[in-house]
């Protein structure tokens, strides 16, 4: 390993490649990093950046680097893959968060108002667009981006260049962060959630007892007034759970990371 990153030896452009692609990987999932706002080729100068910062710390021993070829290619393939997987596990925290804006826009008469995500390019309701925006700059105060790039510095450590496994393990821990999602959107959305159930339930029974009021009137500019004031006033508690779960992806990549041993 040189101690300048300009001064390249031969055998170590394959090491430079492979640390390059693991890098590219991540940029190409994780959240903010992987935004559509962010030109590609800003992108491309980062990541380049990032290898130059990041090769000389990185050890590995020359020998047991793959030789040009299909091992090489099989290789790149792989560190391309950890890159990814620890980019869409952060990812995958803001899916729940998005989750449960829609889940709140539902039970708000908002279900049919979606616009599109610039980010995702895909139609995302109102709430879950200003819940993500909110999750961003949380992400953004607490360092979570830094925490994703010493995640993947550390996975060096951990995971050799092209010693990646991918067994088991990796997809039964995929499957938790999936399934996680679920939680995630009905911790963030508990209080309007359960707001909204209240309101809902109160307005079943309205109908029930008086059968003259339209209650499909009167419902939707309520739910609606309560949902907004709902989300105003548990904005500090959405806050907190944010940090608290953001403090948690470290856990969860050093998991993903153990798993691709």
């Amino acid at each position: 390993m040189p101690t300048n990153p300009f001064d390249f030896d031969p055998k170590d452009v394959v090491a430079f490649v492979l640390i390059l692609v693991r890098l590219a990987g991540l940029f190409i999932t994780a959240p903010v990093y992987s935004s559509r706002n962010i030109p590609p080729q800003l992108k491309a100068a980062w990541v380049l950046l990032m290898t130059f910062l990041v090769f000389p710390v990185v050890s590995y021993q020359t020998s047991t680097l793959p030789a040009p070829g299909l091992a090489l290619g099989l290789s790149v393939v792989k560190e391309a893959a950890i890159g990814m997987c620890l980019g869409f596990g952060a990812q995958l925290l803001f899916t729940g968060i998005q989750m449960a804006g829609q889940i709140i826009d539902i039970q708000m008469g908002l279900g049919m108002a979606t616009i599109i995500d610039p980010v995702s390019n895909v139609q995302i309701s109102v709430m879950g667009q200003f819940y993500f925006m909110i999750a961003t700059l949380v992400f953004l105060a607490v360092d979570g981006h830094h925490l994703l790039i010493r995640a993947v510095v550390d996975s060096f450590a951990l995971l050799p260049l092209g010693g990646a496994h991918f067994t088991i393990a990796l997809g039964t821990e995929m499957m938790h962060l999936f399934s996680n999602v679920f939680f995630i959107a009905f911790r963030v959305g508990a209080p309007v959630i359960g707001a909204l159930f209240i309101t809902n339930l109160a307005l079943g029974v309205v109908a029930r007892t008086v059968p003259q009021m339209n209650v499909f009137i009167v419902g939707m500019p309520l739910n609606m007034g309560i949902g907004l004031l709902i989300v105003a006033i548990s904005m500090s508690f959405f806050v907190y759970t944010l940090q608290d779960l953001f403090h948690g992806l470290n856990r969860d990549l050093a998991i993903l990371i153990h798993a691709l041993r």
